[in-house]
């Protein structure tokens, strides 16, 4: 039987302690030992020309039974050289891509997107994440970091943050006020650390929001734009939000693991 993916399950709600640090300016990149070669990536980076189907399969996931009865899955095509993510109307929304392979070991990973913001409020969210996903026996072992980008549908004005979930409870890192983005995301893990950084289109420095204890399992990734958080219970939803993604990269990486594909 074809295993569920942690992209698509209900996740369960846990206690853990987790430890981070504050945004700053990353100006030195920690170099990965013993990475494979920069050729050995060239096939699992994708500037998005079309969907790889053996790379990559579309995903969302919901957080209660109240969202999925009434859940579609965004749309999720490529266009002019990016994946675009537009969720549906007047439902739970939510639309990604997920790797079919595993990173084992140290890895840094990074891809560019742009969102602008509905600007109001809104009886929905419009939140874009880039997340990792370690591997375990059982979901409620499972642990995750993600770097996001959120305007809640109360508020005014939008944040880029970074977050980590350890058998189903989230703890919050950093955030800080931002506009409408385009740059690029970036997770980097090394040893039991791993740290969430991102730059602005047109900058060459990258600016790290976290670092998190952190499992050292293989993982799995994946990009996806939703129009609710996790504690949404209604909505209306009655326009849709978009994002793209591009340019996804694999700077430095251990082991590929290929059993997914």
């Amino acid at each position: 039987m074809r295993k569920t993916n942690p992209w698509i399950i209900v996740i369960f709600l846990l206690a853990f302690l987790a430890s981070f640090e504050g945004c700053v300016t990353e100006k030195a990149t920690l170099k990965i030992e013993r990475s494979l070669t920069q050729n050995e990536f060239a096939y699992y980076n994708d500037s998005f020309d079309k969907l790889r189907e053996e790379l990559w399969e579309k995903a969302g996931y919901v957080h209660s039974k109240v969202q999925m009865a009434n859940f579609k899955l965004a749309y999720v095509s490529i266009e002019n050289g990016r994946v675009r993510v537009e969720t549906k109307t007047g439902c739970f929304s939510k639309g990604g891509l997920a790797s079919k392979y595993a990173l084992r070991g140290d890895f840094d990973i990074q891809v560019d997107c742009h969102i602008d913001f509905l600007k109001g409020r809104y009886d929905m969210d419009q939140y874009l994440a880039f997340k990792v996903i370690s591997k375990a026996r059982e979901i409620q072992e499972t642990e995750s970091v993600v770097i996001g980008l959120i305007k809640k549908g109360e508020l005014n004005f939008s944040t880029i943050f970074s977050g980590y979930i350890e058998k189903g409870k989230y703890h919050h890192g950093n955030g800080r006020k931002i506009g409408n983005f385009h740059g690029t995301l970036r997770i980097r893990r090394i040893g039991n650390r791993i740290s969430t950084l991102y730059k602005k289109e047109g900058k060459s420095e990258w600016k790290k929001i976290n670092t998190f204890r952190f499992s050292a399992n293989d993982i799995i990734f994946g990009f996806a734009l939703t129009n609710y958080v996790s504690k949404r219970n209604t909505i209306k939803a009655r326009s849709p939000i978009t994002a793209t993604f591009d340019n996804f990269r694999i700077n430095d990486a251990q082991e590929i693991i290929e059993s997914e594909i």
